[in-house]
């Protein structure tokens, strides 16, 4: 009944465990996927807050650097531009004395060819007539003394010499021009002047000189560094003031005295804002100033004073400052944290919506596949059922089949040592025979001669009663050793080699094989037909190898049956040289054996380790050497291991 039991829970197991099991895959692969997913949802969230942040960052300044970039590219091109400018002047002015000269110095229609000075008059009056950059700029007319000859701002300075004259630095710029006559050639100079009488500084200044050969003069002009810088930062800033870009972006400039040089809010360039607060009660643009400063490239945080898109609570911003050293600019841009706030929110929102879709699609794929697997495995589980039941009616069968053939060779084990049983049952009752036919003998002789007395008379029969006992004792061990009883048993192992050495012993002590015990008292609970069967057919083996040895020569068992710890170990070895090294690994194969021409069937070992292993333990052999009675012996060494309850 409670095979039956079992048999039906396994089939239960067989039949719903594939379905259970794709169940709890298909939960934990769900739930996996969803916590993947939600995990994914999360770093993403993140990684949206770290990259919409950084992309404003990067775009206000990218931003930044584009405007220093283009300040810088024309601060740089500034002198060349200036100087390609006063060039071009000086070319222009040039060019129109040499058409006065040609014109005035030809005969004309009335027949009047006028003089060297009244077309140099006419060429001054053209050239001093023609004011330009704001009334800053004009050409002038220097001979090769260094004697001015044309300076339309200043006329009390035509006629000096000005050959000695320096500039705020000690620099003879005079002596330029003269030298620029000498080599009939053009020329840039540079020297630094003051641009009015109440300046309290000089200014740089560069001129431009070429040479007029028809009255041994120069044409110049010349324009203040500052004067071209001023205007070309006014252009500058105009453009800057126009840049925008984003929803709200702008590039806002303060000079590093905190005048406002361009903001979103026009109003207030060309203001201070130095000392002006925000809502903080902080001095905004000095702190700005003071941290571009100290950490110039650099993003600052702070509340703005103004918000393009009007929304006063929205005034946090995160701004770029750079500053452009040469002309002490501040250049800035910035973003406003309530508007990236607001693009994170709809981006987040759109991940939401597009995860909740994803973990849908999710769920509901793992329900279909679930689905198909279910099936799939109720089916595979119906098939396995069958096939466990069809497999379960065949092992029943193939195992009938190996316990009958266990049987059969257990049997035919103990019928091959039969032969040398009967031998050793024939050893063991020639004395108890000869004692029968000795008192027999003595008991015919008394009845015809009366010649033993009723004492020996006594002893003579009591001779045949114990022979017949001990006849009798001998037919029941050899009974009981061929009685397949499968039954375990406790008993000590002691006794069990009692019983092996009746068995055999006759055999041994005809061939003067000495054996030599060391066997401790051990229960033990197993089945002590088939041990003794293992220890009958071992020790057979070692008196088959030991009767092969000289005649003369020692022949030794030695047997050792010891309890270590919870084992039973019992170990046989014999003085026979030991077992080749060749064929030691295939002593316990079925059928293997080295005594054919003697009838062995190779089946004693392969049998006696099956026994061993079916009882729970092991059976093993080895080639050993030891010392006995101080020489040197080498033998085989097999080594049974029982586990003991």
């Amino acid at each position: 009944m409670k095979n039956l039991d079992n048999e039906k829970y396994i089939l239960n197991i067989i039949k719903y465990s594939p379905i259970f099991l794709v169940l709890i895959i298909s939960i934990i692969t769900t739930q996996l996927f969803i916590y993947e997913r939600n995990h994914s949802f999360n770093n993403d969230l993140k990684q949206i807050e770290e990259t919409f942040y950084k992309e404003n960052e990067d775009k206000v300044k990218e931003e930044v650097l584009k405007v220093y970039a283009f300040i810088k590219e024309k601060k740089e091109k500034s002198e060349e531009n200036l100087k390609n400018e006063i060039r071009n002047r000086v070319y222009e002015a040039h060019q129109m004395a040499t058409n006065i000269y040609e014109k005035e110095s030809t005969i004309d229609e009335n027949g009047i060819k006028h003089s060297k000075e009244h077309i140099f008059e006419t060429i001054k009056s053209a050239l001093g007539g023609i004011i330009y950059n704001n009334g800053r700029g004009y050409f002038f007319i220097d001979d090769e003394n260094g004697t001015k000859l044309l300076q339309p701002l200043n006329e009390k300075l035509e006629g000096v010499n000005l050959s000695n004259y320096k500039d705020a630095n000690g620099y003879q710029f005079v002596k330029k021009i003269i030298t620029t006559i000498e080599n009939k050639n053009e020329a840039f100079d540079s020297y630094y002047w003051y641009k009015a009488k109440d300046s309290s500084s000089p200014d740089q200044k560069i001129s431009f000189y070429k040479y007029f050969e028809p009255f041994n003069v120069v044409i110049g002009t010349g324009e203040y560094v500052k004067d071209f810088e001023d205007e070309l930062k006014s252009e500058l800033l105009e453009k800057i003031r126009n840049i925008r870009f984003g929803d709200d972006g702008y590039i806002f400039m303060f000079d590093l005295e905190g005048n406002i040089l361009s903001h979103y809010e026009k109003e207030l360039i060309g203001k201070n804002g130095i000392n002006e607060k925000n809502e903080e009660g902080r001095y905004l643009i000095k702190e700005i100033i003071e941290f571009a400063k100290e950490k110039d490239d650099r993003f600052i945080n702070y509340i703005s004073t103004v918000n393009p898109n009007k929304l006063v609570k929205n005034k946090d911003k995160v701004s770029y400052v750079k500053i452009f050293p040469e002309w002490n600019w501040l250049i800035g841009s910035g973003f406003y944290i309530k508007n990236l706030n607001d693009d994170i929110e709809k981006r987040k929102a759109l991940l939401k919506e597009s995860n909740e879709k994803a973990i849908n699609n999710i769920i509901y794929l793992s329900l279909l596949i679930t689905t198909i697997f279910v099936f799939i495995s109720f089916y595979v589980s119906k098939i396995v059922k069958d096939k466990f039941k069809n497999y379960k009616i065949e092992i029943e069968k193939e195992i009938k089949n190996t316990l009958e053939k266990e049987k059969l060779l257990i049997q035919q084990s103990k019928m091959a040592t039969m032969g040398e049983m009967i031998g050793n049952i024939a050893h063991q009752w020639k004395q108890p025979l000869s004692v029968i036919s000795l008192s027999n003998g003595i008991i015919k002789l008394n009845r015809e001669f009366k010649s033993f007395s009723e004492e020996e008379i006594e002893d003579a029969i009591k001779g045949i009663d114990d022979s017949v006992k001990n006849l009798s004792s001998t037919i029941d061990d050899f009974r009981n050793f061929f009685n397949p009883n499968k039954k375990e048993e406790s008993f000590d192992i002691k006794d069990a080699f009692d019983k092996t050495f009746k068995l055999i012993d006759s055999q041994f002590k005809y061939n003067d094989i000495k054996i030599i015990k060391n066997i401790q008292s051990v229960i033990i609970d197993t089945y002590e037909n088939e041990l003794l069967q293992t220890l009958i057919n071992i020790l057979k083996n070692a008196k088959d190898e030991l009767i092969k040895k000289d005649v003369n020569e020692k022949k030794f068992i030695f047997i050792d049956a010891i309890k270590e710890d919870k084992k039973l170990i019992i170990r046989i070895k014999d003085n026979a040289n030991g077992i080749p090294e060749d064929i030691i690994d295939n002593i316990f194969g079925a059928y293997f054996t080295t005594k054919e021409e003697t009838g062995g069937t190779g089946i004693g070992l392969y049998m006696s380790k099956n026994i061993i292993e079916h009882m729970g333990g092991t059976l093993s052999v080895s080639n050993v050497e030891y010392i006995h009675d101080g020489i040197k012996y080498k033998g085989a060494q097999f080594q049974i291991v029982l586990i003991l309850c």
